[in-house]
């Protein structure tokens, strides 16, 4: 055999090998596309077709406490652009800027100058929504969404707010964010290569669990009543601030939490004043330190001190001439010195009277007592924010003592007040202040001061009201117990020091009603001396206000 014809026979072999091979590889190929991996391939090239759609999630209601929807949701829609497939940008933006509102020549420009997908709008109507969708129009997206309303703008603070996604970001929203916002659910089709539905397709839903709904404590007629008479107030006494807070003694749910800013000062821009902003209580705080000297044993209601209108802490302050760190203390209105039974140092709200009586207890011991009704610690209350205040971090001066028995050389908020007062009211027990129905509150909280001794309290308060002399005697209602305190601080501006001319002026007091006390606390935040008179006070201007609400609180009892 010639070369040639081996070298043929050769390439023919090679040639009839490599038919082979391909062949095999082509039907093994086919067998596994056929039977073996048939399913895979199948799913593979299904999943190209497979779109998937979220079904948004419904944001649960909020109610108040008479099951008044205050915060829902309704269904609306993003609009998204994606600005490649856009074929005609001068007549889209023409018919959405019509349907919108919005300038058709921004959304050129938007359009233009994005070289991928944005959203031009969240939370559109439902309806402009579907109108859109109608349209057809390419690169536009319309996706299913809810907005958030809130139908009560006394509490648009307490609800606060949510992001576009309805995420909470505020107020009760943040804080019970997990329980509002639901799970989504989606929905899974085979479609087209156009991206419609292929008819008779199977579909596959998985549906959204919607968010669970929240019921508030605070009654929604309440509070808006007790924001208009703080408006009245702030016009009334040149006011930087009015905060009104109501709370259940036994159970901590709060009934009212109304707070009004001047229109004309802007300084005092704190939202939600009762848990985010510190003061000195001033006379407020007496009940605490007589109490603490009472516990301890060093008086009682009835003993007896000889009260001038001024106390010198250290000998020659009060004199015109001294240089020396202030230490002289007075009462607010001067007067000849008389004999004051602790019951009516308190129904006078006499400073002189209330340094002699707690001018032997140990600052350490006051202060402790103090913190037992939660001073210096935060509440606990469901929103963000709380501070805590506390104590002033000297204790060693000649005043110190002094200072703090009547409201000052302390900081609180108005939340702890009402803690600490609803202590008092209930019988000595603590409470859990809450903006938001429990399913069961506890009653079987841990006691605090015994029963006895919060009962001797109360009396004490009880005759500020009732009392010939009492501060709060223009808070007395035929038929109803009530007790209280006056305070009237200083305002402490930042940077400036202690105003001469405003003053923090309130009443934290209670009511006793079928469904056990209500504690309540009305603070005007730098109120002016009145061109009227010589002075302001806790009981001429935060006392009527209380009056006026508890006269609402329980009209039919």
């Amino acid at each position: 055999m010639n070369l040639i014809k081996i070298k043929s026979l050769l390439l023919f072999t090679l040639i009839s090998a490599l038919v082979l091979s391909s062949s095999y590889i082509f039907i093994s190929t086919v067998h596994d596309l056929q039977f073996t991996n048939s399913e895979y391939f199948k799913d593979q090239a299904l999943s190209y077709r497979i779109k998937s759609n979220k079904l948004k999630a419904s944001r649960g209601n909020i109610y108040d406490t008479n099951l008044n929807v205050v915060a829902s949701s309704s269904r609306s829609f993003n609009i998204g652009i994606f600005p490649d497939q856009v074929s005609n940008v001068v007549e889209v933006a023409a018919a959405i800027g019509v349907i919108l509102n919005i300038d058709q020549d921004k959304i050129i420009e938007k359009i233009v100058s994005s070289d991928s997908f944005f959203y031009l709008k969240r939370n559109i109507e439902f309806n402009a929504g579907e109108e859109i969708n109608s349209w057809n129009l390419d690169g536009v997206v319309l996706e299913p969404s809810y907005k958030r309303h809130v139908h009560s703008n006394s509490l648009k603070k307490i609800i606060g707010i949510v992001d576009p996604d309805e995420n909470g970001i505020e107020g009760i929203e943040y804080y019970f964010n997990s329980n509002l916002e639901g799970t989504d659910g989606e929905i899974k089709y085979e479609a087209s290569p156009n991206g419609k539905m292929i008819p008779q397709a199977e579909v596959k839903t998985i549906q959204p669990i919607h968010g669970k709904d929240l019921i508030l404590t605070i009654d929604s007629d309440l509070q808006y009543l007790s924001e208009g008479l703080c408006e009245d107030a702030l016009i009334r006494t040149e006011a930087l601030n009015c905060s009104i807070v109501f709370s259940y003694a036994n159970s901590g749910e709060i009934l009212i939490a109304a707070e009004k800013q001047s229109q004309n000062i802007q300084s005092y821009d704190i939202d939600l004043i009762s848990l985010r902003a510190i003061y000195e209580p001033g006379s407020s705080l007496k009940i605490f330190s007589i109490g603490a000297g009472i516990e301890y044993g060093l008086i009682d209601e009835s003993t007896k001190f000889v009260v001038n209108d001024f106390i010198e802490v250290i000998e020659g302050s009060c004199a015109k001439n001294y240089e020396g760190f202030k230490a002289c203390y007075r009462d607010f209105l001067n007067h000849e010195p008389y004999e004051l039974s602790v019951m009516e140092i308190i129904e006078r709200s006499s400073n002189v009277g209330t340094i002699l009586a707690t001018q032997n207890l140990n600052i350490d011991y006051l202060e402790e007592y103090l913190m037992k009704f939660g001073f210096g610690e935060p509440t606990g209350v469901e929103l963000t924010g709380e501070l805590s205040g506390g104590f002033r971090d000297y204790k060693t001066c000649a005043t110190c003592l002094s200072s703090l028995s009547i409201g000052y050389s302390i900081n609180v908020t108005q939340l702890q007040m009402i803690r600490a007062y609803s202590i008092i009211a209930n019988g000595g027990r603590d409470v859990n202040l809450s903006m938001v129905k429990k399913e069961s509150t506890s009653l079987d909280n841990e006691q605090i001061i015994s029963y006895e001794s919060a009962q001797r309290l109360k009396k004490l308060l009880i005759n500020v009201v009732d009392g010939e002399n009492g501060t709060g005697r223009s808070l007395r209602l035929e038929n109803y117990i009530i007790g209280g305190k006056t305070g009237t601080s200083k305002t402490h501006i930042e940077g400036v020091g202690y105003s001469d001319f405003r003053y923090n002026t309130s009443f934290t007091g209670f009511i006793e009603t079928s469904k056990g006390p209500v504690v309540g606390s009305v603070i005007l935040w730098g109120a002016s001396v009145n061109p009227r008179s010589e002075y302001v006070t806790g009981g001429s201007t935060a006392a009527p206000i209380f009056k006026n609400i508890v006269s609402n609180l329980v009209p039919g009892e």
